[in-house]
């Protein structure tokens, strides 16, 4: 199988993500460019979905069933009508922090995560999405800078 495909659907499992398939494109042989961008790109591939499915599947749940409603409705008080008094400052720095969100290494905090995160604080599919992509983006360059760095050292001790 080509590298680059194994790269990118390595990518898109969730929990192992760039985290696996960074060192995985680099021990296939392939450049860290090129393992950054097919990285990337598997990684973002599950977050447009989720973000393209949340928004349809909560209303057509809502739709129904009166529990999963009732449910609905206190968690977007929680995360959208409590907090408008904040609005100003979310639109201001939201996609950062939810850039950050996506970039930090623990658990739950990956592009799937960011993408749920984005639907329930209300974001548009293109800013949620972008703030996703950041976010990928920056986690991805941290982990091959730190493969490459322990990688160099491995070759330099032994």
């Amino acid at each position: 199988m080509i590298p680059e495909i194994i790269v990118f659907f390595t990518a898109m499992v969730p929990f192992v993500d760039v985290k696996l398939a960074i060192p995985v494109g680099r021990e296939l042989g392939l450049s860290t460019t090129t393992t950054l961008i097919f990285a990337i790109a598997g990684n973002i591939v599950p977050a447009a979905i989720t973000l393209a499915i949340l928004k349809p599947l909560s209303e057509y749940a809502r739709d129904h069933s009166p529990r999963i409603d009732n449910f609905l409705k206190k968690v977007f008080a929680k995360t959208r009508e409590h907090h408008s008094k904040y609005a100003d400052k979310f639109q201001k720095y939201g996609l950062f922090f939810l850039a950050l969100f996506v970039a930090l290494p623990l658990p739950g905090s990956g592009t799937i995560g960011g993408s749920v995160v984005a639907f329930l604080i209300g974001l548009d599919y293109w800013k949620g999405l972008a703030g996703v992509t950041l976010g990928a983006a920056v986690a991805a360059i941290a982990i091959a800078a730190g493969w490459e760095s322990i990688f160099s050292l491995w070759n330099h001790i032994f």
